[in-house]
C-alpha cells in the first residue's frame, strides 16, 4: 500500500500518530465489544494516513472451522482502519459502509499483520483500505473497505426540523 505518501493529509486538524495510539489503546482497554473481540492486537506501528499492527488466532475469535472468524475480520477493519484515520483526523468518524473480502483462511495459532491505510479524506467523507494477511508467509487472509462520515468537517448541521 503506497497511495498514503500522495495522499495530502496537510489541510486536517488534530490528528496525529500519539492520538491515533491512545484512541486505540483507549478503546482496547474500554469494557466494550472491541477489548472482547480483539484482545491480543499488538506491535502497532503508526504513521500519517497508516496503522499496521499483528493479531493472533487464538481460539476466542475462530469459528467451527478453527480459522479466524469472519466478524472478527470485520472488526479488524473497523478498528483498525479508524485508528489510520485518527492519524490525520482528530474526528474517529461514524461508519457509512464497512466491506470485506475474504481471500483465504487465517490459520489457528498463527498471526496476522492488519494493514490500514486511510486512501482519501474529503470534506464529510473518509474512505480506508485494510490489508489482512498471514505473519508467515504473507498470505492474503481478507481486504477491506470502510467509509467514514465525519461530522463537522465541512458538513452542515441538519435543519432543527430534521432532528
Amino acid at each position: 500500500m503506497s497511495a498514503s505518501a500522495s495522499v495530502p493529509f496537510k489541510g486536517l486538524a488534530g490528528g496525529t500518530t500519539e492520538g491515533a495510539e491512545a484512541f486505540l489503546r483507549g478503546l482496547l482497554a474500554s469494557e466494550s465489544f472491541d477489548r472482547q473481540a480483539l484482545a491480543g492486537l499488538h506491535d502497532f506501528r503508526f504513521e500519517p494516513g497508516r496503522c499496521v499492527c499483528r493479531f493472533p488466532v487464538l481460539p476466542h475469535v475462530q469459528n467451527r472451522y478453527g480459522t479466524l472468524h469472519g466478524g472478527c475480520v470485520a472488526t479488524l477493519v473497523d478498528v483498525v482502519s479508524t485508528a489510520a484515520l485518527v492519524t490525520v483526523s482528530a474526528a474517529p468518524g461514524v461508519s457509512v459502509d464497512l466491506g470485506v473480502s475474504f481471500m483465504s483462511p487465517g490459520p489457528s495459532g498463527q498471526e496476522v499483520e492488519v494493514d490500514a491505510e486511510v486512501l482519501r479524506v474529503g470534506k464529510s467523507l473518509a474512505f480506508l483500505e485494510v490489508t489482512i494477511r498471514t505473519v508467515n508467509g504473507g498470505r492474503l487472509v481478507a481486504k477491506g473497505t470502510h467509509t467514514k462520515f465525519l461530522p463537522g468537517l465541512g458538513y452542515p448541521p441538519p435543519p432543527t426540523s430534521m432532528l
